[in-house]
């Protein structure tokens, strides 16, 4: 889920549970720290919760998105809120794991101290455009995952989903930028391949995060979502493919390409026409 806080899964319960403390772990050492590089609509709440039923990586979820943040900080009262998560969400193993879409990222290194002891796994979609369409729907009718109703029509929208890939596509690059730049070799994975091997991704995940999950204890009744599958998502991919293709023909603006505005055209053509002038006079 990636914007609780404008949707009415506060009033179904599906949002709030995340929080009960029916969920709490008792309180033991952090030994593993993971974090899930993500941006919206990735799969990421998919995997967080299919983790979190292996019972080797604590509960995985948003703890930096300001609507969560703000119930955790509730709960913690006096003790530092990030510490207060780690103490009631860290597994019986000493793992514990977060999500963070790279909008949390900032919240996140003011909030934690050592962020270079984290195992990072840079998850995305190939399929952005997909992405982006399930984004756009999501933020319309208000159905972040698959059990909660649609409390608004969805309908095709050019602009808005342009604008999702758009964040997406800088979520990834800036992702990308910041775990290079501090030489972090993530673990990069694909929604794509986790959902035809599940089994192959978790243990791939254990492997780089040094997990044994051979000696877990599987928890049978956490809630686990299903992927959503809609068919309009299928035909808005051609309707946005052959929007964009006309647009491009037009010379507007798609994802991946702006032009400048007017005035910024108008003063470049100003600057050349001043440069040839001064040439001519030898200036």
């Amino acid at each position: 889920m990636s914007d609780p806080e404008t949707s009415t899964d506060r009033h179904t319960g599906l949002w709030s549970r995340q929080f009960d403390p029916v969920y709490d772990f008792p309180t033991v050492p952090v030994k593993t720290k993971v974090a899930l590089c993500t941006t919206p609509r990735c799969g990421s709440h998919f995997l967080g919760h299919k983790l979190h039923s292996l019972g080797a990586f604590g509960y995985p979820l948003e703890y930096l998105n300001p609507g969560n943040w703000e119930i955790w900080d509730k709960r913690a009262g006096e003790t530092p809120t990030l510490d207060f998560i780690k103490s009631k969400r860290t597994g019986p193993n000493g793992v514990f794991a977060v999500k963070l879409h790279h909008e949390h990222l900032t919240d996140f290194l003011v909030q934690e101290p050592e962020p270079l002891t984290y195992n990072f796994i840079h998850l995305r979609r190939r399929d952005l455009t997909r992405q982006a369409i399930s984004f756009a729907r999501a933020e319309q009718t208000g159905a972040w995952i698959s059990d909660m109703p649609e409390i608004a029509p969805a309908y095709y929208d050019w602009g808005l989903i342009a604008t999702k890939m758009d964040h997406i596509s800088r979520g990834n690059a800036d992702w990308q930028g910041f775990l290079q730049c501090l030489g972090i070799q993530p673990l990069e994975l694909y929604y794509e391949d986790i959902v035809a091997d599940m089994s192959g991704a978790l243990a791939r995940i254990a492997d780089y995060t040094d997990v044994r999950i051979d000696e877990a204890v599987p928890d049978a009744g956490t809630f686990t979502p299903e992927r959503q599958k809609r068919q309009a998502q299928a035909d808005w991919l051609a309707r946005f493919e052959a929007d964009s293709r006309d647009r491009l023909a037009k010379g507007d603006a798609i994802p991946g390409v702006s032009y400048p505005d007017n005035i910024a055209v108008l003063r470049h053509r100003a600057r050349k026409v001043a440069k040839r002038l001064k040439a001519r006079a030898g200036l």
